[in-house]
């Protein structure tokens, strides 16, 4: 029980397994728990009535449950009318709500969020008004109740979804009601409530876009829980014909084994939780080919696990929270499908649960060209459940609702929207855009149709009803007019973001940079959390080498949607701009998870390691580099990382173990450089530098010497290229004579003779070629060069002679 004055049943955690014994003796909340209908329109008239007389005048004190159950009631018929249905008391309750004339009550004016407007489909948001109205004053009568700073979070997650976008004052809002429960969870008295807690935590970061941190919630449940969620590579069959098993995802749910003096702690099975819950099942595919769902090898591992209901809601939350964090491709949504496969086939779950799990399913199936009309009749089905009064009641269609991410009804419509346009069947979707005011995808539609003039001939026939800021903004777009952006502003009074953000974006498709970032600067100081705002902004700014600018834009972007690469690698070069070079190394290291394959990506990390003597992170891109592009080669690169590894390891601030990590990998990427590469002589020159003994040294300067007397034609006629041969000849004179005195074990003494022979015939070619030029005057530096290696070479033939007669 909780340690406060309301019973953890005023939750509303609706559950089959719950018994008229358990509840306590409050007759409204034990008739929620036991009765289908939690409402009627009679009841919310007088809950009206009464809140509307009292509101002000009398203390709450003792009237706690009473106002509690008020608010419950309210926010039931709400939710019913907007996201879980059935649809069938909205036309009664919409006129009910009418008839009453409620004074001081403009839900469209005072449910308005950092300037973004209510949907159009929202329904009796009066409810939603006063139901905050009652919390509010609930929570001043009882502030330390952390079961009403609960309920706060839900009905922040309940405001957020029924608004277009996002809202900068939401989200403040949800992270101090989220603060507060989080730091307080043991005043929930069960490991179920505990858990619940934090899938709704997870659940309203993952609305608010802030993955990372919806990570670490869900990350929490599965250790109170004592759960592992595994994906696991089975063999198996997807097709029907398939002859050879191959691997195929599955996921395992490892349940560690309760103690059993915690068997009063464990998690109802679904069939106890939600045993009067009948779950709509998945569409047969009816495929000649594919397989209806993954056959393995091992019969076990064809068996459905059987999962409780909290765990059918955190698979289905670790989903979505997988989704909202990974690249939109093929690949990613391979990764998902044995989630969401796990929970289309239990037997036992909630219903919003499932609903939810069937419309994931639907997005992934809708890109496969065997699976794309199973995906849109499944959307159509779903569609129609929420209008289905027989089968599910509304205590059924909540069971642990709002753990399973409620959707509004609109939104579910506008995903069978999107499936109908991507089969060509843009007049029944238009028809649908038509019935739920989606005028952007209106606009859309027409534009497919060839028909946009038809268009603007709807907005204005919708201005004329009822104009909002959006339908101003739509017009403009749709007859490429600015003053229709003013008249947005104006009328908005001047508190619309979106107004100030379509404005903008005229001057951006127009490329007039500077008169674009005025209004989207305007925009974001009203509402904070637009992604398109931000990343438009942020290359406005690049665009008019407004450094500062765009590093707030792109950080405040990545923040939001971690996972585009385009946006790290933007924010990385205006912090290099600003001169901020440790940060853009950072951030491009960020870039590089999101997208592995981008050549240019990887070619801006690696200048910024060089530029901040991340040598390891250097050599890594360039590497990758090599792979992606064909003959790849930069000697300024590969010179600056040669020479700054010389000289961090000759520095007494580098551990042992770490310079002889550098040591090899660097003798790796050039001995890889020198394969593809042979032809280059820089790259054996360095290969030289960074190579242990004397005789390595040598050898590489050879081939050194040789690929640049064959790159340099007509090299022995400049001054300037017979210096750099005649230097390199001395050097490997002097490198192959050092070599008999120090050289490794396994370096033989025949390999040194013969290293010797080698530097030997270099000098003698080099001295040829320079004295067949025959040149009119030699310069002084290189003929004392020449000199010098003809006493070299005095001295090699006379060391070679005297080892080779030793060897025989």
């Amino acid at each position: 029980m909780l340690e406060e004055t309301f019973s953890e049943y005023f939750l509303c955690n609706f559950n089959d397994a719950v018994h008229p014994e358990d509840l306590p003796a409050d007759g409204r909340l034990r008739k929620l728990w036991m009765s289908e209908d939690l409402w009627t329109l009679e009841e919310i008239k007088l809950i009206i009535k009464r809140w509307q007389e009292e509101r002000g005048k009398d203390p709450l004190e003792g009237r706690g449950e009473e106002l509690l159950n008020d608010f419950l009631q309210l926010i039931f018929a709400f939710v019913q009318n907007n996201f879980t249905g059935p649809f069938d008391r909205l036309t009664s309750c919409t006129e009910m709500l009418s008839s009453l004339q409620l004074d001081n009550c403009d839900p469209l004016e005072q449910l308005k969020a950092s300037g973004e407007e209510l949907n159009p489909n929202v329904k009796t948001a009066e409810l939603l008004l006063i139901a905050k109205q009652i919390l509010d004053a609930l929570i001043a009568a009882h502030p330390t109740s952390k079961l009403l700073i609960w309920w706060r979070l839900r009905l922040i997650c309940l405001h957020q979804h029924i608004l277009d976008d996002l809202a900068s004052a939401l989200y403040e809002e949800f992270k101090v009601a989220a603060e507060d429960l989080h730091g307080h969870l043991e005043a929930f008295a069960t490991k179920e409530l505990q858990a619940l807690l934090l899938l709704e935590l997870a659940n309203g970061y993952l609305q608010f876009h802030r993955s990372d941190l919806a990570c670490q919630k869900l990350d929490q449940v599965c250790s109170h829980l004592q759960v592992e969620l595994q994906v696991e590579g089975l063999l198996g069959m997807r097709t029907k014909f398939q002859q050879k098993a191959l691997p195929q995802l599955c996921l395992k749910v490892v349940q560690q084994q309760q103690q059993s003096e915690d068997q009063d702690q464990a998690l109802p099975s679904a069939k106890l939780s939600n045993a009067q819950t009948t779950l709509p099942q998945l569409l047969l595919l009816e495929d000649d080919t594919r397989l209806e769902r993954i056959r393995f090898i091992e019969p076990q591992d064809n068996e459905v696990m059987t999962l409780p209901s909290v765990l059918q809601a955190l698979v289905l939350a670790k989903v979505k929270q997988l989704k909202r964090s990974q690249p939109k491709d093929r690949l990613a949504d391979e990764q998902l499908e044995p989630y969401t496969q796990t929970l289309l086939y239990q037997e036992h779950g909630p219903l919003q649960v499932r609903q939810a799990a069937l419309l994931l399913n639907c997005h992934q199936e809708s890109g496969q060209r065997r699976t794309v009309e199973r995906s849109w009749k499944q959307c159509e089905e779903c569609v129609k459940l929420l209008d289905t009064a027989e089968r599910h009641p509304l205590r059924t269609r909540l069971s642990y609702g709002f753990a399973a991410f409620l959707q509004p009804k609109w939104q579910v419509q506008l995903q069978l929207v999107d499936l109908l346009r991507s089969l060509g069947m843009t007049k029944t979707a238009l028809d649908i855009c038509l019935q739920i005011h989606a005028w952007e995808q209106v606009i859309e539609c027409y534009t497919s149709l060839e028909l946009r003039h038809k268009a603007a001939e709807i907005i204005r026939q919708e201005l004329e009803k009822n104009p909002t800021a959006l339908l101003y903004c739509l017009l403009g777009d749709a007859i490429d007019d600015p003053q229709c952006y003013e008249q947005a502003w104006q009328h908005s009074k001047q508190t619309s973001g979106k107004a100030q953000a379509y404005w903008g974006n005229f001057f951006y498709r127009r490329a007039e940079y500077a008169q674009a970032i005025e209004h989207y600067e305007q925009s974001l100081e009203i509402n904070s959390l637009q992604e398109s705002i931000l990343l438009r902004c942020g290359y406005s700014a690049i665009q008019l080498e407004r450094w500062e600018v765009a590093v707030k834009c792109y950080l405040a972007y990545t923040h939001l949607e971690a996972n585009g690469f385009e946006s790290w690698n933007n924010l990385g070069k205006a912090l290099i701009k600003l001169g901020d070079k440790p940060r853009a190394h950072r951030l491009l290291g960020e870039s590089l998870k999101c997208n592995y394959s981008n050549w240019k990506v990887w070619e801006n990390y690696m200048l910024v390691s060089v530029d901040t003597s991340h040598w390891e992170d250097a050599m890594r891109a360039y590497q990758r580099l090599g792979e992606l592009k064909q003959h790849y080669l930069d000697e300024e690169v590969l010179t600056r990382i040669v020479y700054g590894i010389a000289r961090q390891m000759q520095s007494d601030s580098i551990s042992q173990a770490a310079s002889s990590s550098l040591q090899r990998r660097v003798g790796q990427l050039l001995g890889q450089q020198c394969v593809q590469h042979g032809n280059e002589p820089m790259v054996w020159e360095l290969a030289a530098l960074v190579a242990v003994t004397p005789l390595k040294k040598a050898e590489h300067l050879v081939k050194s010497y040789r690929a640049y007397t064959a790159k340099q034609m007509g090299w022995e006629t400049k001054s300037a290229h017979a210096k750099k041969a005649l230097s390199l000849c001395l050097e490997v004179a002097e490198l192959s004579q050092a070599a008999m005195k120090e050289h490794a074990a396994d370096e033989s003494e025949g390999m040194i003779t013969s290293q010797l022979n080698s530097s030997r015939l270099a000098a003698t070619s080099c001295l040829n070629a320079l004295k067949r030029a025959s040149l009119v005057e030699v310069p002084k530096e290189q003929q004392t060069q020449m000199d010098e290696l003809e006493q070299q070479l005095t001295e090699l033939t006379k060391i070679v002679q005297q080892r080779m007669q030793r060897t025989t």
